[in-house]
């Protein structure tokens, strides 16, 4: 099956989505507190980011998407961060199941993408234990799958996922994808968490067993081989992996900052201060140290960011790749970044009096959108400064995912 290729002129460029990113925010503001509610990124502001080509990035470049440098990505799920964290969480992690549309044939994934659709085509989950993934046996052309994948983010959005399976009962480096319609498995309305509630992170999973076709099984292996392949041609995806998408995700962290200082600076002038001697915030001096602090956070933080953006950008030109220290020390980076953002976010809200704790008040809704991202286990401080603090002393650290999957690709 020929594939629909979009010529570069085609291509939405990505200062041009930032802009409508940017003349969006305040609808995703405003819908922010819908979306907590229903759980899920509204319709009409899929339909509104679609419109916008935001879901570009969620579409592989050979399918009509974006092939933006890792600053251009950057800069987009900042501006949409700045509108709402969970949308641009979303739209970042159904990102990250784009390098898996290359582990199979073109004519099994080309229709996925190429057919009519508003959002995001496609969500992957699993691989992290068998727990948390399915299982897989191989039968007469193809596989009979059964399974149960947690926190699958975008997936209340997509026509499809990409989902881990083991198949060896003994062996749990034996893991596969396989890629099925959304409509073949069972959505449990399960997701209710106290922060990135409209992440639409539901659990899927199948209605006893499944089966799925040998086209639509693949390993990391042959992932590997297609990517070394097309990298050879000059056709290859952009280079960084894992760390190029964490790297990016401290985009959405910085947006929510950005908006949780224009939120706090907007009221610093109208806010109270009762049982002081200060009728006005703005003339007490502990509100423009809170600033400051919260301040010098977010820019030391964004600092950082524009650092590994940097340097990423630099090696994906120059066709380098990282080392596992490198990696680990942009893992740890990214890890700074959330922790620092949050930090800022929760400071900001503590000045902001008991007015703030309203859920007509955003900033409530911020602070737990920054903090439970920044507790996702690739982005907490805990675990990989003790990581860098391991690798400087010599000893080995952990391993740069949890996932089998991405660990073997």
């Amino acid at each position: 099956m020929a594939t629909n290729i979009e010529s570069d002129i085609d291509r939405p460029q990505a200062r041009e989505i930032v802009a409508r990113v940017a003349k969006m925010q305040p609808w995703l503001r405003e819908h922010q507190a819908v979306a907590e509610q229903q759980r899920r990124i509204p319709q009409d502001t899929v339909e509104r980011l679609d419109a916008a080509g935001v879901f570009g990035l969620t579409r592989p470049k050979r399918y009509g998407g974006a092939d933006f440098t890792t600053r251009e990505v950057h800069d987009v799920f900042r501006t949409l961060g700045a509108g709402c964290g969970a949308t641009a969480w979303m739209v970042w992690a159904a990102a990250g199941g784009n390098m898996w549309s290359l582990a199979f044939p073109d004519d099994v994934v080309a229709p996925v993408y190429e057919s009519p659709w508003v959002g995001n085509r496609t969500f992957a989950v699993g691989g992290t234990s068998r727990r948390m993934s399915g299982t897989a046996r191989q039968v007469d052309g193809g596989w009979m799958v059964k399974g149960v994948w947690p926190f699958a983010t975008g997936s209340v959005h997509a026509s499809h996922g990409f989902l881990a399976v083991f198949h060896d009962e003994s062996d749990d480096a034996k893991v596969g994808m396989v890629l099925v319609p959304k409509d073949s498995l069972v959505a449990r309305d399960d997701w209710d968490a106290m922060g990135m509630a409209a992440t639409g992170s539901q659990t899927v999973a199948t209605d006893g067993e499944l089966f799925v076709p040998d086209e639509r099984f693949s390993t990391p292996e042959r992932l590997a081989a297609r990517i070394a392949e097309l990298t050879e041609q000059g056709r290859g995806p952009r280079r960084g992996g894992l760390v190029r998408s964490l790297v990016t995700s401290t985009g959405v962290a910085l947006g929510m900052a950005d908006q949780a200082m224009e939120v706090f600076l907007g009221g610093v002038g109208k806010r109270s201060v009762p049982y002081s001697p200060y009728a006005n915030q703005i003339d007490a001096p502990i509100a423009h140290l809170t600033v400051g602090r919260a301040h010098t956070r977010i820019r030391a933080a964004a600092l950082v960011a524009d650092a590994a953006v940097a340097e990423l950008d630099r090696r994906d030109a120059e066709g380098l790749d990282l080392s596992e220290r490198e990696a680990v020390q942009f893992h740890t980076d990214v890890a700074y970044i959330w922790d620092a953002c949050a930090s800022a976010v929760e400071t900001l809200f503590r000045a902001s009096g008991a007015s703030a704790i309203a859920k007509r008040q955003p900033l409530q809704l911020i602070v737990r959108n920054c903090r439970a991202g920044s507790l996702h286990s690739a982005l907490n401080i805990d675990t990989w400064t003790e990581n860098v603090g391991r690798a400087l002393c010599g000893v080995e650290s952990g391993p740069q995912s949890m996932s089998v999957l991405e660990r073997r690709s």
